[in-house]
């Protein structure tokens, strides 16, 4: 299961989600359970139905159910019930780790190496740096998840609260907030003495990165804006 899980998303579909990778997770412990093959086929059909969570979160989910599933092999609806109160805590604890935390980090401290370092033979050592940075939490918990929500069964839900995370948590808080500030420092004298006008770019985008982040407007579309805006004015001033 576990190195299947590194699959889940492939046939991410926006019908069922994650279904069809979720079940191809669970073919083994199909395998397992069921000797005979039409047995096989309606558990892997059962599980073909509606799921989502977080990628590496849904370890937890694949652990648990498959837990729930030896011990209820004749209570489908119950494990199905059980399934379906995963998705909520599984996707935003995962989303705010990773995507909103871990992610953000990996990527302020990624830019400090390409601002720093110039030889490409350097380079290439610090971004697998940054691969082991981003992975050591996300390997930890794709691995681990499968064995706790295993250990626990039906009682996982106790353990899925964004505190039981804080320590990851608050260190890649810790690093993206460094980074972020190396990178202002570095950045607007740097560019300031090659040219005014980028420095005043730079300010721009990180003003409006700041605002657009304070009225909670969509993420992308803001990135988008903000990048376009950036190239415009840099265009315009290049010119002349």
């Amino acid at each position: 299961m576990f190195f299947r899980s590194f699959l889940i998303q492939s046939v991410w579909n926006y019908q069922s989600l994650l279904s069809v990778g979720f079940a191809f997770c669970l073919k083994p412990v199909a395998g397992r359970l069921f000797e005979d093959k039409n047995d096989r086929f309606s558990f892997l059909r059962r599980h073909l139905s509606f799921f989502n969570a977080h990628p590496y979160f849904a370890s937890y989910a694949l652990g648990a159910i498959t837990r729930v599933e030896e011990e209820n092999p004749d209570d489908p609806i119950m494990v199905e019930r059980f399934k379906n109160a995963l998705i909520g805590p599984l996707g935003a604890i995962g989303d705010q780790l990773f995507w909103g935390t871990i992610k953000p980090a990996c990527i302020l401290l990624a830019m400090i190496g390409v601002l720093l370092i110039d030889p490409l033979d350097f380079l290439v050592g610090y971004f697998f740096l940054m691969l082991i940075c981003y992975n050591i939490p996300h390997l930890l918990i794709r691995a681990a998840g499968i064995r706790i929500g295993y250990d626990e069964g039906i009682k996982v839900y106790k353990l899925l609260n964004s505190t039981r995370f804080d320590k990851f948590r608050t260190l890649y808080k810790i690093i993206g907030a460094i980074s972020l500030g190396f990178v202002i420092g570095f950045s607007i004298p740097q560019y300031g003495k090659l040219n005014p006008v980028l420095a005043v770019v730079f300010g721009l985008s990180l003003s409006g990165s700041y605002l657009f982040h304070r009225w909670k407007h969509s993420f992308y579309r803001n990135t988008l804006i903000i990048i376009t805006g950036s190239i415009l004015i840099g265009i315009i001033a290049e010119n002349l």
